[in-house]
């Protein structure tokens, strides 16, 4: 127990080593913990009881992403993606690995851009700091040691937690700057936002969904006419409209209505019945609770993963997006001036679409499909 004990100091310090530090130099101090058992991570980066959390680069250059205005009057989606980002898994083999995961988002802002803002700024500096938390009092509850698949189990469910916390925080954490109405009406906190973010972790994806964008994953199948292939898109995730039938029953119990004006809408003014914000329509059933897949382990037919706003399937299929990956892949392979995400994105507006556009395309290789050391 004593050499369990040196290895729980020094899982708290690398931990902590590329984060921060809370009031000593041991790990997660008690009053930070504490502070984070009450208000979650917003109450952490506004402690003095830890110290301030340095914010991680979005954006990392292997993911690829395009976004296009369309003819709306102003670009309210945001996108955010860490790719590379490095945490500290459970103990295997009585040694400590770093190991890489994926995150990424697309946040579809509506009625403004400040809770699509929100979203994609607090995204992974949230997660990461869950995550952190969440592993530290699982290391400090621990007895006894893991076995191969306790380890790998605990370590999933840390993950998902982490993202489930993450997304309540944010909608909290933009619900609370808004929830006096006349300062919201004031500083046009009254907008609401998508999420659609996946995890990518050890060979498996885990996805989490509010409202109406989309996760599809683009699996190769042969298609018995030659050696050409064909990509079968299989969504992970499922819209929020007010009319599906367990979301309406929600809005109706809590004396909302569903009233078609175009198309169906929570109280004849939101088209989707779940969001990040629109504090408005909170007590009408609109929820930023998201839906979560499973995990779902990366087959060797899994080509890309693409992550998008409803834009791009206002004019487009699913499967009109697989055709225009493989006409992409046959036609560019060689280097062109374009990305696949700009070529879907063009397409999506040449054929139609009127809202803002927004994609990231995750090429599904062995790259992204193993835990790297």
């Amino acid at each position: 127990m004593e050499e369990l004990g040196v290895v729980f100091v020094i899982l708290g310090l690398v931990l902590i080593s590329n984060t921060v530090t809370c009031s000593s130099g041991n790990g997660v101090t008690v009053s930070c913990m504490m502070v984070y058992e009450q208000g979650g991570a917003p109450a952490v980066f506004d402690s003095e009881e830890c110290l301030q959390w340095p914010s991680l680069q979005n954006h990392t250059p292997n993911c690829q992403f395009a976004q296009l205005q369309g003819d709306r009057r102003s670009q309210e989606d945001r996108i955010s993606c860490h790719l590379h980002m490095k945490i500290i898994p459970l103990i295997g083999e009585n040694r400590l690995q770093e190991v890489r995961l994926g995150i990424a988002a697309v946040f579809d802002g509506h009625g403004g851009e400040e809770a699509s803002e929100t979203g994609s700024n607090l995204l992974s500096d949230y997660f990461h700091l869950h995550y952190v938390f969440k592993m530290y009092k699982l290391m400090g509850q621990f007895q006894g040691e893991f076995t191969a698949n306790d380890s790998e189990s605990l370590q999933l469910e840390v993950i998902k937690e982490a993202l489930l916390s993450t997304i309540y925080d944010i909608d909290a954490k933009f619900t609370q700057a808004s929830c006096i109405l006349s300062e919201a009406v004031k500083n046009n906190l009254l907008s609401g936002s998508t999420a659609t973010v996946i995890v990518l972790f050890d060979g498996k994806i885990l996805v989490a969904n509010v409202g109406d964008s989309k996760a599809i994953i683009f699996s190769e199948i042969e298609s018995g006419q030659g050696p050409e292939a064909s990509l079968s898109a299989i969504e992970l995730t499922k819209d929020h409209h007010p009319d599906r039938a367990d979301e309406r029953a929600r809005i109706e119990a809590t004396g909302g209505s569903v009233i078609v004006r175009g198309v169906p809408r929570v109280n004849g003014i939101l088209a989707m019945s779940r969001a990040i914000g629109d504090i408005y329509l909170k007590r009408y059933g609109v929820i930023a609770v998201p839906e979560v897949t499973g995990w779902q382990h990366i087959s060797g037919n899994y080509r890309y993963l693409v992550v998008a706003s409803d834009g791009i399937f206002e004019s487009l299929t699913a499967n009109d997006v697989g055709d225009l990956i493989l006409k992409w892949d046959s036609h560019y392979v060689k280097g062109p001036s374009s990305t696949l995400a700009e070529f879907i994105v063009k397409n999506a507006y040449d054929k139609g679409s009127t809202d803002n556009l927004s994609v990231i395309v995750i090429p599904l290789s062995l790259d992204f499909a193993e835990v790297k050391h």
